[in-house]
């Protein structure tokens, strides 16, 4: 494949068939399973087992309150919202709520999917999931609820498919994200994408059992670049790469300097503080009078020197692997020092404001 959205959309595909084919699910009543605040991608095919961002149902509008102070305008409003967020894509066959309910399942809650599997589990083809995330305050709580999740889907014979576009390739400070769940749980599929090349080509991957495999006909999984020869020795190199310079264990020294240096930061707008390897992340106190903001954050680093991104409350800092060590302590620097300037700014310009719904990564 050329993208993770493809990864993604082709592995439910083929986890679709093996439900069909192998589990004797009737084709219209075949079921997989997303988790909420997970990202696969916004093609039509994956776009629906993701949190609603207007892809199904059609939001509200973006400017509630001109309807109150402005109501000549409210018509454009409306349309302006339809046109720009809803699509009307839905698949009752692809969902991240429970059928029955409607009710989110949730990241982090075991107790949901036990919910549905125990009443939906005979046509229930695969669960599709970020292992890790990185937005939970603990790496254990991220951890217990993939292996609580894992084990739901082995007690009925279901699959699981890992989703390591974001996660994968080195940067928890294991090749797989899915591998500190334990060789006992390793997942019947993965899906892999961006860093698997380094960025020097786009390419995803998909390596599954050949129980689901081998189902896979011609002409059933295409990608028009998908075997170009430069995605493969870019693949093959960026893994010798990581191998060489042991990038894995780079990812495990980034953790502990995460961990050291940020230990000490008390500061008033600070949640919490969390990461999972090179993938790190502060999570704001933001205020209801925008002075503490994500996006006023990120552009105080910016005017700093810093590039970051900022998901609602959430820093996110996606280090590369081989980063010096000068690189990072610059960089630690940067935002210990935009902690305890921003609330002293009344303004910083972020921009015009994302239009459309801000989906959950």
């Amino acid at each position: 494949m050329v993208s993770g959205t493809e990864g993604a959309d082709s592995a439910i595909k083929f986890a679709r068939k093996w439900g069909i084919k192998v589990k004797g699910i009737k084709p219209t009543e075949a079921l997989v399973l997303g988790v909420s605040d997970n990202y696969h991608g916004v093609a039509s095919g994956v776009w629906p087992i993701m949190n609603d961002m207007g892809q199904a149902s059609g939001m509200s509008a973006p400017f509630p309150s001109l309807f109150l102070s402005l109501p000549s305008v409210s018509i454009i409003v409306q349309l302006l919202t339809l046109e720009t967020i809803d699509y009307g894509i839905t698949n009752d066959n692809l969902r991240n709520s429970h059928p029955d309910t409607g009710k989110l399942l949730r990241y982090g809650s075991v107790e949901d999917f036990e919910e549905v599997l125990a009443a939906h589990h005979h046509r229930v083809a695969a669960v599709i999931m970020e292992c890790i995330h990185g937005k939970k305050p603990t790496f254990e709580e991220e951890l217990s609820f993939a292996i609580g999740v894992r084990k739901l889907c082995k007690k009925y014979n279901i699959l699981f498919i890992a989703d390591e576009v974001r996660m994968g390739c080195g940067k928890t400070g294991r090749f797989l994200c899915s591998d500190w769940m334990g060789p006992e749980n390793k997942p019947d599929m993965v899906i892999m994408g961006k860093s698997i090349t380094a960025g020097a080509y786009p390419a995803s991957y998909i390596m599954g059992k050949a129980e689901v495999m081998d189902l896979i006909g011609g002409y059933e999984a295409v990608a028009t670049f998908g075997m170009a020869p430069q995605a493969i020795a870019a693949t093959r190199a960026a893994l010798s790469v990581m191998d060489s310079e042991k990038l894995v264990e780079r990812a495990k020294w980034i953790d502990a300097v995460w961990k050291e240096e940020t230990k000490p930061w008390n500061y008033p707008c600070v949640e919490y503080i969390t990461n999972r390897g090179a993938d790190l992340g502060i999570f704001l106190n933001e205020t209801d009078d925008g002075r503490i903001t994500g996006r006023k954050f990120g552009m105080l680093c910016y005017h700093k020197g810093l590039l970051c991104y900022p998901d609602g409350n959430r820093i996110r800092l996606g280090v590369a692997l081989n980063i010096t060590e000068q690189e990072f302590r610059k960089g630690l620097a940067i935002l210990k020092e935009a902690l305890e300037e921003i609330g002293d700014y009344d303004e910083i310009n972020t921009g015009p404001p994302m239009r459309g719904i801000r989906p959950s990564m």
